[in-house]
Formats: structure tokens, sequence, C-alpha cells
């Protein structure tokens, strides 16, 4: 056990404000705490039925991984410059109008570098990769099982997703032809 002196230097905290850390770290109730004298209502009645926490912290989190690993392979796949421009157009939701008047050139040079940072990720060893990872169906892997066994026509949602990768692949593979 790492001594609070330690914590503290990791957290980059002062050690007096441990305690109150620590005593904020154990608010987690369980659902089926009861908010009634009579034990009749518990936290998880006052949950919404058709709210599915799991399903959503799933989702919430894979967007969050495919975020990250996305713009690490356009980081690697283009130059510092396209980079910056294509972060600032896509992530920021700049116009290249703006981008351009920051950066003091021509739109139709921002359009340019773009659309060349945006090839350079066409090429074969990019678009497989990025096929690798950003294959839509592969949350579905994480869910409830039997809600997926059920909705893919009684397949697994292994079956299911080998199936659809396979569609995907063919699909792209026909667009490129």
């Amino acid at each position: 056990m790492p001594t609070d002196n330690e914590i503290a230097d990791k957290m980059r905290v002062p050690v007096g404000l441990l305690p109150e850390l620590k005593i904020q770290m154990q608010g987690v109730a369980s659902l089926d705490t009861p908010l009634a004298d009579d034990n009749s209502l518990t936290l998880s009645d006052t949950i919404q039925a058709d709210f599915s926490l799991e399903d959503e912290t799933i989702d919430k989190m894979y967007a969050e991984h495919s975020k990250s690993q996305l713009w690490c392979i356009v980081e690697r796949y283009t130059s510092n410059r396209e980079n910056s421009i294509i972060k600032e157009i896509f992530i920021n939701n700049r116009t290249m109008a703006a981008v351009a008047r920051e950066q003091g050139i021509t739109i139709d040079r921002i359009r340019q570098i773009k659309e060349k940072g945006l090839r350079r990720l066409r090429t074969d060893k990019a678009k497989r990769e990025l096929l690798e990872k950003f294959d839509i169906v592969e949350a579905g892997a994480y869910r409830n099982s039997m809600n997926k066994f059920n909705e893919h026509g009684f397949t697994s949602t292994v079956e299911y997703i080998a199936l659809r990768r396979a569609e995907l692949q063919a699909e792209y593979e026909k667009h490129i032809r």
C-alpha cells in the first residue's frame, strides 16, 4: 500500500487534502439502498426503465477510446501542418476560411493541405489500420449478450461481428473498385 505522501506526490495534491478526497471517494451507494423507511422504495426504483447505464457507459468509453485511436492514426500518417489543419476543421469545427485567416494563407491552400492529409489517410496501410480499429459493431461485443443474441437473428455477438466485418470489408472493396 502506498503511503499518503506517495499518493499525494502522484496526484500532485497537498497531503492535507487526502482525508477529504478519501471521504468523497466513499460516496458510492448500492442501487439496492432503501430510500423509504419501510424498504418499499430503493435507489434502483428511481432510474427510468428504458435507461441502460451499462450500454451508455460502454458507448461513452468506446467513443472516447475510438476518438483517441483515430487521432493517433491521423497524427501518424499526416505531417504536422496537415494534422493541425485537419484537427482545427474536424475537432474544433472551424471553417477553412477561419483557419486560413488565422494562418495567413488562402482558403484554397488550406483546402489543398487538408485534402493532401486526407489522401495520406487513404493509403493502403492507413486504410487497413482504420478498418481494423473502427468497425462500428465492435462496441456490441461488450454489451448484454442475450439481448444481442436475440437482435442478431439468434447468432452470437462474436458471429455477428465477424459477419458484419466481412460485409463491411466487401462493401469497402466494392467501393474501391
